[in-house]
């Protein structure tokens, strides 16, 4: 119930946010430039634009208005938003992806950098870049930056500038690439505009972005990343376990979003450059013609959903189903066991968050990651997990936002 009423108090901000949090914005006043000359190493930010700031006044108002844990006292800095542009590698060729940066700015020695990694989506619309200033998540990166973090909330390939390419939904690599040179790009902003900031990084995310802050720790621990020093992340709800997404996709009759087990194929199919006749080896028709085309940029999750269907064994190919580690699909198998990431060990802190109540990515995936971690000589002084008790994974979502700031301050001493 306590979940509940925060859900709705953070529904209720929304529109108070709208009408007051940028009164005194400049988001007409845009500040733009463009990086030619390539003689930084390694070379990410191509373009920057100033698009609004708000006041540390008006942040702390609507954070103590909305009922939020946040920390009101620590809202101690204005906010500059900065949309940026920046290289990256899609399937080893550069690409250019887009996001946005939250600046805080004011009078302290130097700024630490978190990047957060956004939920599910499959609009372009609701890309972070293409957010409305006065949308309610663009507000919650605000107030993450307004305690003293450089916050650093990248599109995803697939969406903004990159929106011509399928996202690689669950995909290991390049989910942790956009994130690692995302943090390049700004950190060249940051020298650009003179502003100082210190190494220190936390990594945070939501259901894929969950999946994404992890697949960037990763990659840190495994292969290092220049001028940046991991202090922890925060990975929540994510499926880190692919595997066990799928078993528990196949153990259901009923699934709320059938979409997500379609994204995931036709993310597989298009990244991996797979025949289109690998659909119908996991879908029944209509359904294994229309996931191919039926990922545009335009609809959302509930318009996909209804081209599909919630009932499994209809959705889903009876051998499929019953059989999904057959040789036959090994190909399918395979890829879900190259994404998982469960064969390493976390060494920096890593602090796993789910709702125990989550029927969407189910809290046992998170379980079996951590004892996972744990089987392969992870220190439980080093990996923790949090249940947010009675949380699905919508209601999941302001318990792990207050959980993961408020740890984020302590440990930054403030």
């Amino acid at each position: 119930m306590q979940t509940y009423k925060k859900f709705k108090a953070y529904i209720l901000v929304n529109l108070f946010f709208q009408t007051s949090l940028f009164l005194n914005s400049c988001g007409t006043e845009e500040e733009y430039f463009e990086l030619k000359e390539k003689d930084q190493i390694p070379i990410r930010l191509l373009s920057a634009i100033k698009i609004s700031k708000s006041s540390k006044t008006n942040i702390s108002s609507l954070i103590y208005s909305s009922g939020l844990g946040f920390p009101v006292s620590q809202m101690k800095y204005d906010v500059q938003i900065w949309e940026i542009t920046y290289e990256t590698i899609y399937k080893g060729s550069n690409t250019i992806a887009s996001g946005r940066a939250f600046i805080p700015l004011g009078n302290r020695e130097e700024f630490s950098y978190l990047a957060f990694g956004h939920g599910t989506i499959t609009a372009n619309k609701d890309a972070p870049s293409e957010l409305s200033i006065a949308n309610i998540e663009t507000f919650v990166y605000v107030a993450m930056a307004s305690t003293g973090f450089i916050t650093v909330v990248p599109d995803f390939i697939g969406f903004g500038s990159s929106k011509e390419i399928m996202h690689p939904y669950y995909v290991e690599e390049t989910s942790a690439l956009a994130v690692i040179d995302g943090l390049r790009a700004v950190r060249e902003l940051m020298n650009q505009e003179e502003i100082r900031s210190d190494a220190e990084l936390y990594l945070s995310g939501f259901s894929e972005g969950g999946y994404v802050a992890m697949a960037t720790h990763k990659y840190i621990e495994e292969q290092g990343l220049e001028y940046f020093n991991l202090k922890a992340s925060f990975p929540a709800c994510g499926g880190y376990d692919m595997k066990g997404v799928r078993d528990f996709f196949f153990d259901q009759q009923i699934y709320e979003c059938p979409y997500f087990m379609a994204y995931i194929a036709e993310s597989y199919r298009s990244y991996y450059d797979i025949d289109t006749s690998w659909a119908s080896q996991i879908f029944n028709e209509p359904f294994a013609k229309r996931v191919i085309n039926i990922f545009d940029g335009i609809s959302d999750g509930s318009q996909i959903n209804s081209q599909l269907n919630d009932t499994v064994a209809v959705l889903i190919s009876a051998n499929f189903l019953s059989n999904p580690d057959d040789k036959k699909f090994s190909k399918i198998s395979d890829l879900f066991e190259q994404n998982s990431l469960l064969d390493w060990i976390p060494k920096i802190p890593i602090y796993l968050c789910h709702g125990d109540a989550d029927i969407t990515i189910p809290y046992q995936n998170s379980v079996d990651t951590y004892d996972a971690f744990l089987a392969l000589g992870g220190s439980p002084e080093t990996i923790t997990l949090t249940a947010f008790e009675g949380a699905d994974h919508y209601t999941a979502v302001i318990p792990y936002l207050e959980n993961f700031l408020n740890i984020m301050i302590e440990l930054e001493g403030y």
